[in-house]
């Protein structure tokens, strides 16, 4: 996800915005002023979906021409459920402040979960949007913006996008880490692996053209370089996990990770580390580096996805030995 796809999908969501209000359609209206108001308050403050679909009205306070701050009572690495709190500052262009100003003041919305379903009349459910439904909310937006291959991103893309943005801007992984939420420098640096690839077409850009003196290869040798569809290859991987209760009150901690271990890593030919389940290994199929990004972080999605279901509260994180890589 880069600020240009970004601003891409803000034209569309815009242009489209005006078409809605030509025809006075309130459900398409309110649709996308939500879109809008979750995409860019997800890009700039790096949530992932399990903290996007919590926040609440009520604790969200915005300071017109500054910024606004959301209150999450409960995050990934807050063992003690003590709550965070996030700043996000208004900006002049593709600005979340604005967006959910917009929102909030279009939906009627007073208190309650910011983000909620809108049926076909343009009614508002009354509860959240669930975290496994920003994934194909995110595709369906992309893919009408018209950014290729938008069946590959994931809510991690968000968070992705704005680490590569702000490495790009010059951050220091420190101020990003504080930013993002990250307490592992291994965590950071894992979002930000996107960026070398931008770093190789800068390079090759400043590198002198190939003279066109330079002999051509023959047929045979075109024919040998031109290799075919790559084999899939396996990443055995190993996975830390541990659950806690949300509160009190829930009892959902033993189903929750016989959950997910049975909808989200048996598929992966899991092996068990320890009697407690909090270590796992995985075999995971894979054609690029780019498409084991794409399956890792889906399968965190939807072990988050499980864990909130269940009233649980999940800490997770997953290593491959051989590359030394970590994602969480």
């Amino acid at each position: 996800m880069t600020l240009s796809n970004l601003q891409r999908i803000d034209d569309w969501l815009e242009q489209a915005l005006i078409e809605a209000q030509g025809q006075a359609d309130t459900a398409t209206i309110l649709r996308l002023k939500r879109d809008r108001s979750l995409l860019l308050l997800g890009f700039w403050r790096g949530f992932r979906a399990d903290e996007l679909v919590h926040v609440r009205i009520e604790h969200v306070q915005v300071k017109d021409g500054e910024g606004m701050t959301c209150y999450l009572d409960r995050s990934k690495g807050d063992r003690q459920l003590e709550g965070r709190s996030f700043c996000c500052p208004a900006l002049s262009r593709l600005c979340p402040v604005s967006a959910y100003v917009e929102w909030i003041a279009t939906a009627g919305l007073t208190q309650g979960p910011v983000f909620r379903k809108v049926d076909r009349w343009g009614n508002l459910s009354s509860e959240g949007m669930g975290p496994n439904s920003l994934i194909p909310l995110l595709r369906r937006l992309f893919a009408q913006a018209g950014i290729a291959a938008s069946n590959e991103y994931s809510s991690h893309s968000l968070r992705r996008g704005f680490a590569g943005w702000a490495r790009a801007s010059g951050w220091d992984i420190k101020d990003l880490m504080e930013y993002v939420g990250w307490r592992d420098i291994k965590s950071a640096m894992r979002y930000l692996d996107s960026s070398n690839e931008s770093l190789q077409v800068r390079f090759e850009r400043g590198l002198p053209p190939i003279g066109e003196t330079q002999d051509m290869p023959s047929q045979a040798a075109v024919d040998i370089i031109a290799s075919p569809e790559p084999s899939p290859l396996a990443a055995r991987l190993q996975i830390t996990m541990s659950l806690g209760r949300i509160n009190k009150q829930a009892r959902g901690l033993a189903r929750g990770q016989r959950f997910i271990e049975q909808t989200c890593l048996e598929r992966f030919a899991m092996q068990r580390l320890d009697a407690q389940g909090t270590r796992y290994e995985l075999t995971i199929p894979y054609t690029s580096r780019e498409s084991l990004d794409e399956t890792i972080y889906a399968l965190l999605d939807d072990m988050y996805r499980v864990a909130d279901a269940n009233q649980c509260l999940l800490e997770v994180s997953i290593h491959e030995p051989a590359s030394g890589s970590y994602w969480d």
